[in-house]
């Protein structure tokens, strides 16, 4: 058996530039590694088979982690199969990345339990054709997102910080988040703003007071619940705090550990899910994906 941890994701910084001639909208963001994770399980078997734990209504034909499999397997025709278990945690639709993390846990891990060397932009091509996030899950750390998400630049990593994920218990629609958004006043402006995010990255420190969203302009005055969550954050004493992709989670930077955990314990409501969590490395995330 082959365990795989699946890792979550923030995005530090998100600029909506446009729509593209090919219906997509132009983006640029900043990728984070948390160690929220969910866990695959990969077993020997003679074919392909899957279970989902703690995922209702989603159908295995429906799950991207069974479209992983399927695609990668067409792919290198191994022909010997797997047994694959997912255990879910982290909160699905939540703009964590969850589902697209669970996409590229399931190629790496697979590629490593059939003793498979596909070339890395085979794999990147199938990553994309799963998902604008899926590519980024297979390098982790931080990384600069362009075009729909999907083509990834590793950035300079920062000193580990600590922060907390607080996830209300609604769905965003990205495509409702991407109607609503006012593309005349985010375009221009958030390219700046990208570039200068990643500039100071590049001078070594992680520039918490600049980490911005598009999507808080349109989301935060339609969801009170996620407002709700992002004050509760401040209020605990983050340094920082955003929505990360299009909701509904929001994150907040604490100076230490024992801080982020305090406020983590301090977010009780049934309406809310609450997760300490640390920013992972590029080398941490293959350590412990693998650990």
């Amino acid at each position: 058996m082959l365990k795989v941890k699946s890792f979550a994701k923030v995005n530090l910084a998100l600029a909506v530039l446009g729509r593209r001639e090919d219906g997509f909208h132009e983006i640029r963001t900043v990728f984070q590694s948390i160690d929220l994770h969910d866990e695959l399980e990969l077993h020997p078997c003679p074919a392909l088979r899957f279970e989902c734990h703690n995922l209702p209504g989603v159908s295995t034909e429906e799950n991207i982690v069974w479209k992983a499999a399927k695609a990668l397997d067409q792919a290198v025709s191994p022909g010997k199969g797997a047994q694959i278990i997912l255990k879910k945690n982290v909160p699905a639709g939540s703009g964590l990345g969850a589902g697209s993390g669970n996409a590229a846990a399931a190629l790496l891990g697979l590629c490593r339990f059939w003793g498979v060397d596909v070339p890395a932009q085979e794999i990147q091509g199938i990553a994309a054709s799963l998902g604008s996030d899926v590519p980024f899950f297979l390098h982790g750390g931080t990384a600069l997102g362009i075009g729909r998400g999907e083509e990834i630049y590793p950035l300079p990593e920062s000193q580990q910080a600590y922060l907390v994920v607080i996830c209300p218990r609604i769905h965003v629609s990205t495509a409702e988040a991407y109607r609503s958004l006012n593309l005349e006043l985010t375009s221009g402006a958030g390219a700046n703003k990208i570039q200068r995010f990643c500039s100071q990255l590049h001078s070594g420190s992680l520039p918490l007071a600049e980490i911005f969203n598009d999507f808080e302009t349109s989301i935060l005055p339609a969801h009170p619940e996620i407002r709700e969550a992002k004050a509760f954050l401040q209020k605990q004493g983050a340094l920082a705090v955003l929505m990360s992709g299009s909701g509904s989670s929001v994150f907040g930077f604490f100076i230490d550990e024992e801080s982020a955990l305090a406020a983590s314990r301090n977010a009780i409501r049934e309406s809310w899910r609450a997760f300490p969590a640390k920013t992972l490395s590029g080398a941490q995330y293959f350590q412990q994906m693998f650990g």
